[in-house]
C-alpha cells in the first residue's frame, strides 16, 4: 500500500471514530469545535486526531467533564485524561481520549480555548496548509512522516511541512539533514505560502 492510500484508509478510520463518539455535537454545546493537525489536511500517519474548541469566555472545566463523561460510555474509550493550563502559556484545557479500534489505539488530542486566544493555534495552520499542498508536496511529507514514525526522537510535524513546502525538501535523508542545521524543539508560528497556480 503506497502512502497516499495508506492515508486515506487513516482518514476513513478517524472519521468513523470522530462520528461513533459524537464528538463535535457534544462540544457544539459548549463551543465551536475546529478539527486540526493532520485530518484537516489529509496528511495523516499516525492514529491520531486533533481538534480545538473555541468558547466565548473562560474554558470551562466542568462542561469538559461532562463531554467527556458521555465518550467514556462507548466500549472503544480506553483512557480519559485531563489537565489544567489555563495558567500557563498554553492558556487552556485539554483533554485526551485513547480509544480502540480494530486492532490499534488511536489517540484524541483536544484543547478547549477561549475566542480570541492569543496563539499559536493549530487551527491558524489549516486552510494555509490546503492551500500549499500539491500532490508532490503531500506525498514527499507523507513518506518524510512514515520514516519518522518510528524515531523516538522525532520532531513535530510542522517543522516537516516547513521543511517540504519552504526549503523544497522531498526526502527522509534530506529531511534528516535539513533537521540538523535548523531547531525543531521549539514552538513556531510559521505559515506556508500558497502553491504556484499549476502546480501539482
Amino acid at each position: 500500500m503506497n502512502v497516499i492510500e495508506a492515508q486515506h484508509q487513516r482518514q476513513q478510520t478517524a472519521a468513523r471514530i470522530l462520528d461513533t463518539l459524537d464528538l463535535e455535537r457534544l462540544w457544539s454545546r459548549f463551543g465551536r469545535p475546529t478539527l486540526v493537525g493532520a485530518m484537516s489536511y489529509d496528511l495523516m500517519v499516525a492514529p491520531d486526531i486533533d481538534m480545538e474548541i473555541f468558547h466565548n469566555g473562560a474554558p470551562p472545566i466542568d462542561q469538559g467533564f461532562e463531554v467527556m463523561a458521555a465518550c467514556a460510555r462507548h466500549q472503544m474509550v480506553r483512557e480519559v485524561r485531563f489537565s489544567n493550563h489555563l495558567d500557563g502559556a498554553d492558556e487552556g484545557i485539554y483533554w485526551q481520549l485513547r480509544v480502540a479500534a480494530g486492532d490499534e489505539d488511536w489517540k484524541i488530542d483536544m484543547w478547549l480555548l477561549r475566542e480570541g486566544h492569543p496563539g499559536p493555534l493549530s487551527s491558524w495552520l489549516t486552510e494555509p496548509m490546503r492551500a500549499a499542498l500539491t500532490d508532490e508536496t503531500r506525498r514527499a511529507i507523507l513518506t518524510i512522516k512514515q520514516a519518522e514514525a518510528g524515531n523516538p526522537d522525532r520532531c513535530g510535524s510542522i517543522h516537516i511541512y516547513r521543511a517540504v513546502l519552504q526549503d523544497g525538501v522531498r526526502t527522509p535523508d534530506e529531511f534528516r539533514r535539513w533537521q540538523g542545521r535548523h531547531d525543531t524543539t521549539a514552538l513556531t508560528d510559521w505559515l506556508p505560502s500558497p502553491a504556484r497556480p499549476g502546480s501539482r
